[in-house]
């Protein structure tokens, strides 16, 4: 019998769960997960959409890998850790006995492998998906064009719009990224890589003008396994193109503040382009005369997503109960109604997480104490456990949905990013936002399906007044939509 890398990879994960609830070798399991997502990563990448894969790295890196290098090397003795009071302040066991276990199990849920046969993101499956999308792309070539200016279009205006509104046309604007899927793989378009350049520097240009790298990072990981899928690469080759990848995000991050700092106050009035060029060359060749510890630092603060998990913890149970799940319901359902129905609804960002989980106020700058910490904050060890297993599993279940209706609309496959953009870097953020990404975006790829199906290569067949009496129906059945289009 023979037994598939993915079942190995999934035992592995089972192995590490059950032992980080039997254990206390945190050090050695934490390693073990991360290196073996890398791998499955890493196996996976050419043969199908790592998304799911990256979604559990990013989450353990940043609530388990980076949170070990602070106990090991950015304790209360380092002079940077407690100048700005970022370093793990509470025992590793107690950190690691909630926070292993619940992101073991999330990362074991989201990545188990579908049960049928013809849902998948890997393998044949995704293989001939691909290429049917690719033969109703090259029938409708300039459909990746007008999505993309239309995306563009909406990000430009969204901010001069009422702030109800405003999500409407974010989600217009990350659907240029599907618009960027279509061009790329429409092979015959004339001009293809010259559009394609041209929208990677808006969107690059804009970030730094803006100083907000948020969209070209994530949405760069959400994307990239689409541009290898068939591909024949060895392990070493995209080993390197991984760590080329993660050390192009550490480049960013390390000179990210420094910039923020001169354009943001107005220290700067040049070319801010300029700028981060330099900055990043200072960085890169090692000009700010800075020792390898105190140069990882920026990044040990922006990756550690544990500090503020360690400030609910701080807090709760001592001054504040677990509240059973209440926040978190009353966070579901705030996904499914529009704010203009509920004003006051909660707000995804962090202000409200800090203040009710971890006692902190903030003002002027935003971060979250993420999924993980309203577990435990919710639901305490156990529960927090059992919650972050149902998350992962509820994600995975939507993102194989989508997968399963790409069988019926092949180039839905390409608007997963759109979906899943916001859930990438969930594991930062909060409940809310996966909800939000999950089921408005899943309602807005619906609605632009039902009123632009040729957006998706679906062309309805018109009928004469004739067959319309005798009851023939206006439209075509879904299945036979395609036709020409995907005829075999």
């Amino acid at each position: 019998m023979i037994i598939s890398r993915k079942n190995i990879f999934v035992t592995i994960l089972a192995a590490i769960f059950i032992l980080s609830l039997i254990t206390n070798w945190y050090y050695l399991l934490v390693i073990t997960l991360n290196i073996t997502l890398t791998v499955m990563l890493l196996d996976k990448l050419g043969k199908g959409i790592v998304l799911r894969e990256l979604m559990a790295l990013h989450g353990c890196f940043i609530c388990l890998l980076m949170p070990l290098v602070g106990y090991l090397y950015y304790d209360n003795t380092y002079f940077l850790s407690r100048l700005w009071v970022k370093y793990m302040s509470i025992p590793e066991e107690t950190y690691f006995g909630f926070c292993l276990p619940a992101m073991a199990g999330y990362s074991l849920a989201i990545c188990w492998p579908s049960n049928k046969a013809n849902v998948s993101d890997s393998g044949e499956v995704i293989q001939n998906l691909m290429r049917r999308s690719r033969e109703v792309l090259d029938k409708i070539p300039m459909r990746g064009i007008y999505i993309m200016l239309i995306g563009l279009i909406s990000f430009m205006f969204s901010e001069l719009l009422p702030v109800v509104i405003q999500f409407v046309f974010s989600l217009l604007f990350f659907a240029s990224f599907a618009g960027f899927l279509y061009v790329y793989f429409t092979k015959n378009l004339k001009r293809r890589t010259i559009l394609l350049w041209l929208f990677a520097l808006i969107i690059f240009g804009n970030a730094i003008q803006s100083g907000m790298f948020t969209i070209v990072a994530y949405m760069g990981i959400t994307m990239v396994s689409y541009f290898f899928v068939g591909r024949k690469l060895n392990f070493i080759s995209k080993s390197i193109a991984f760590v080329a990848g993660i050390f192009i995000i550490f480049a960013i991050q390390t000179v990210k503040l420094s910039y923020r700092q001169q354009t943001w106050l107005g220290q700067y009035n040049g070319s801010k382009a300029g700028l981060f060029l330099t900055l990043l060359q200072e960085q890169l060749t090692g000009s700010s005369k800075q020792d390898v510890q105190e140069a990882f630092f920026p990044i040990y603060v922006r990756g550690n997503q544990g500090i503020n998990i360690v400030s609910v913890m701080h807090r709760i149970p001592q001054y504040q109960d677990f509240d059973g799940g209440k926040t978190i319901l009353t966070t579901m359902l705030s996904s499914f109604v529009p704010r203009v129905f509920w004003p006051d609804k909660p707000e995804a960002g962090g202000k409200f997480n800090m203040k009710y989980y971890a006692g902190y106020v903030i003002d002027g700058w935003s971060t979250n104490i993420g999924p993980l910490g309203e577990a435990y904050g919710s639901f305490g060890v156990k529960g927090g456990i059992v919650f972050m297993i149902a998350l992962g599993w509820f994600i995975r279940w939507s993102y194989l949905l989508v997968f399963r209706l790409s069988n019926k609309v092949p180039l839905l496959l390409f608007w997963v990013p759109v979906i899943f953009y916001q859930v990438t870097y969930s594991a930062e953020s909060d409940t809310l936002q996966v909800l939000n990404s999950i089921i408005k975006s899943s309602f807005f790829v619906w609605l632009v399906f039902r009123f632009r199906p040729n957006w998706f290569g679906i062309f309805t067949t018109p009928f004469s007044r004739t067959g319309e009496k005798s009851g023939i129906p206006k439209k075509l059945p879904l299945e036979t939509k395609y036709s020409p289009l995907t005829a075999r």
